[in-house]
């Protein structure tokens, strides 16, 4: 039989020096459409949630920007309060027209943006989260706002991995009712970029990353420093540095699966990451040299 060799790199630039890629690595007999069958019920959920959450980070990294761009915390007093989720997205709704109206006036250079999620339950304390172009202060926002005494409004700062970490919170929230959406935002949310590049990897070299981070790489803290332990992959990819990288081998399929989150050196969690890289060589040349004046094994 015929065997089908190929190899493929998908990704999606998120703006501002995140980004994460799929690798594929095929190697089997060619046959027709293979049939997976339809996930079971509570795997179908689970696969919607994880997409969902990425789905909601990678927005979120294409139209927000680290220590520019806020996140608000919009809850409501007694007299305010809503009853359900759908009288909460009127009420917030209304506040958008508000904060167009206000933002408009003060001229600022930047469009606005937001994406917000409702949380809690019908007859519960339902509050907002929303992240949105900065430029406001807290007390415009609040007065803007109008339904509570105490209102947050944090700067966002994002990590090694945007803000996926953010994002995991902000999207916790249960199963919906049909037809509710897990989110809204403006229409002037810009998408992420995606990239498809197929047959530009050589297959071996797919596979053998594959097989080094699902069986070779080092796991945790050590003597073994981060940039040694992720060499492999940063040599792949100049200027930027490894978040997380996770490989799966589908033996039925013949086929890795290798997903990589990558943040550019020059990004604010990329300098500080260099640093601290720079802070790790120098203990472990330090537990090195310790080792060896008492006459230890390096």
């Amino acid at each position: 039989m015929q065997e089908i060799r190929y190899s493929r790199e998908s990704g999606y630039n998120m703006g501002q020096g995140y980004c994460d890629t799929v690798l594929f690595a095929v190697r089997g007999p060619k046959r027709g459409r293979r049939t997976l069958g339809k996930p079971t019920s509570a795997a179908q959920e689970q696969i919607n949630e994880r997409n969902a959450k990425m789905h909601f980070a990678r927005i979120s990294n294409a139209n927000f920007e680290d220590g520019r761009d806020v996140l608000a915390h919009l809850t409501f007093d007694p007299e305010h309060r809503p009853e359900s989720r759908r009288a909460c997205k009127r009420l917030v709704d209304n506040f958008l027209r508000r904060l167009k109206r206000a933002w408009d006036k003060h001229g600022f250079e930047l469009d606005l943006r937001y994406l917000y999620v409702i949380e809690g339950e019908d007859g519960k304390r339902l509050h907002v989260h929303m992240l949105m172009t900065g430029g406001m202060s807290s007390r415009e926002i609040k007065v803007l706002w109008g339904m509570a005494e105490i209102i947050n409004v944090d700067t966002l700062q994002a990590g090694k991995k945007g803000y996926e970490a953010l994002s995991k919170y902000l999207t916790k929230q249960g199963k919906l009712s049909d037809g509710e959406h897990r989110w809204y935002g403006s229409r002037n949310l810009v998408k992420p970029d995606y990239e498809e590049r197929n047959a530009r990897i050589p297959m071996d070299e797919v596979e053998d990353l594959g097989d080094y981070i699902a069986n070779r790489m080092p796991v945790g803290e050590g003597d073994i420093p981060t940039a040694e332990r992720y060499a492999p992959i940063e040599e792949r990819y100049p200027g930027y540095y490894c978040a997380d990288a996770d490989a799966k081998y589908l033996e039925q399929f013949r086929e890795w699966v290798i997903h990589i989150q990558l943040y550019r050196k020059d990004t604010t969690a990329g300098k500080e990451e260099t640093a601290r890289r720079r802070r790790e060589e120098r203990e472990i040349d330090k537990r090195k040299a310790l080792m060896r004046a008492f006459g230890g094994e390096v």
